[in-house]
């Protein structure tokens, strides 16, 4: 009976110990997965700040451009509204400078979907930086997307009826560093398109577009450095 016993006890305590070392085994393992998947998170929240530095210097640059485009849009709207007297050099110059607010911003969205995909956003600790991705990447720029498209239209059919009615034929440098952003290569001048209604409206509405894209450009950049910040606040 006693052999019994301690049979049972000896086999008791083997089955213990096999099962312990199971567990601390399997706990071994889930630290060293948790591990691997930290690193492979926090390697693409580093690749993520890299991208959103790049999505912010293009918006630096599209700000400038369409600051461009706004102020021959005012030069041309003061002269048509006040009959004062460009030369029509000049006046090309900036209808071609107002066709140029044509340009859209186009973010980089890869990493935000290689996150998703991989399903490591789980690992993110700040909900904050998760909500927020989540709101720039599927609200913000899908609406942002949307309203580019209309601009787009309005722009492409502005430069359409330039070459229509002044048979323009211009080319636009997208560098904000360029000392001669707009070349005209030829046109034949149109005054009574110039001074047409369809043209004021044009310009007008123009106005308006841009100033609204600025504004949502603004909005978008400020988005971008608030998710960088919580990137590398997430990273330390």
């Amino acid at each position: 009976m006693k052999n019994m016993k301690k049979l049972i006890l000896r086999y008791s305590f083997e089955f213990v110990v096999i099962i312990l070392g199971i567990l601390i085994s399997l706990l071994l393992e889930q630290r060293r997965q948790f591990g691997i998947e930290t690193e492979l998170k926090n390697r693409i929240l580093k690749q993520l700040v890299n991208v959103i530095e790049e999505d912010i210097n293009q918006i630096d640059g599209f700000i400038y451009l369409q600051n461009f485009s706004l102020k021959s849009c005012d030069k041309i709207f003061e002269n048509l509204s006040n009959n004062n007297s460009i030369q029509e050099d000049s006046i090309v110059f900036h209808l071609s400078s107002v066709g140029r607010a044509l340009r859209s911003f186009f973010p980089q969205e890869s990493i935000f979907n290689q996150l998703l995909s991989s399903d490591l956003i789980k690992m993110i600790e700040s909900e904050e930086l998760k909500t927020k991705l989540f709101k720039l990447y599927n609200e913000d720029l899908r609406r942002h997307d949307v309203h580019t498209k209309e601009f787009d239209s309005f722009f492409l059919k502005f430069n359409y009826s330039l070459s229509e009615n002044f048979f323009l034929q211009d080319n636009w440098s997208s560098s904000p560093i360029d000392d001669n952003p707009i070349r005209i290569s030829s046109y034949r001048f149109n005054e009574k398109y110039y001074q047409s209604n369809k043209l004021f409206s044009d310009i007008i509405e123009s106005k308006s577009s841009i100033i609204q894209y600025l504004q949502e450009l603004a909005a978008l950049k400020k988005s971008f450095h608030e998710l960088k910040d919580l990137c590398l606040r997430e990273l330390n």
